[in-house]
């Protein structure tokens, strides 16, 4: 659920134990999706510099989704020649938003993405990586150049045409930051949202007889089973849909021509 104000995250245990400097559940959760990342590739990544092939399904397992990112976003994306250059980011933003989506599935948890605020910022990231990659590689004046088109039209205004193109080319990127965190915000929080309104079901039906109580108890366990099996798979894709559609408007921001 969505933490609008500085929720302890020990609090949200019952606990009263208070953490320092101001952290909110959601950044501690940020911190144990960063560990945990470290903690499973830094290893990982020591043994693939030694040239030594992948072995066993754990090593197999968190190489595949690296090989996938690489091979079927980055490259299709953004193309041959600049894909490994931003595959690293690629990486990290699927790796951290997977996990932070993951973290939701853990009781007492939550997903760091399910809220606006967390989404926003990757959404802002996005933003800078995209247009700042793209002017470093073009230079700030090709690249404002190419959103101003040339257009032929009769009784001069080829210009007002070219400039409100320019308007809306702009205003567009700004729109496409603003999808990539609502949707990935909406979808995780919807899902949440779901689970929880399901459980209410056995608190609303506290006072019913044992056999109807016990009925809506067990259906709302077993469809709050299936559906978080069907989040895992949501947690993987959206995971998935925000780097590739980061990837798709970088390879756009890099190649105007295309």
């Amino acid at each position: 659920m969505i933490d609008s104000h500085r929720i302890d995250f020990f609090e949200s245990l019952g606990w009263s134990i208070h953490l320092p400097f101001g952290l909110t559940k959601f950044m501690v959760l940020e911190l144990i999706a960063a560990g945990l990342i470290l903690a499973i590739f830094i290893p990982i990544a020591k043994r693939a510099q030694t040239g030594e092939p992948p072995r066993g399904w754990w090593w197999n397992t968190f190489e595949s989704l690296l090989t996938f990112v690489r091979e079927r976003v980055a490259k299709p994306a953004i193309g041959e020649h600049d894909a490994d250059t931003f595959v690293p980011l690629l990486w990290t933003v699927f790796l951290f938003v997977l996990f932070c989506n993951l973290l939701g599935m853990i009781p007492f948890m939550g997903s760091p993405t399910a809220s606006f605020a967390v989404t926003g910022v990757m959404a802002v990231v996005a933003f800078v990586a995209i247009h700042g990659s793209a002017i470093a590689k073009q230079g700030f004046v090709h690249y404002a150049k190419a959103h101003y088109p040339h257009i032929d039209a009769p009784f001069g205004l080829g210009p007002i045409i070219a400039t409100m193109i320019v308007g809306i080319e702009v205003f567009g990127h700004f729109i496409k930051a603003f999808v990539l965190a609502v949707r990935l915000f909406a979808n995780l929080f919807a899902g949440h949202l779901v689970l929880a309104f399901i459980l209410t079901f056995i608190v609303m039906a506290k006072h019913a007889n044992v056999f109807l109580i016990g009925t809506i108890s067990l259906g709302s366990v077993l469809m709050v089973t299936a559906l978080s099996l069907l989040e895992i798979f949501v947690a993987f894709l959206q995971a998935f849909i925000f780097t590739y559609l980061m990837a798709l408007f970088l390879g756009a921001a890099l190649h105007p021509q295309h």
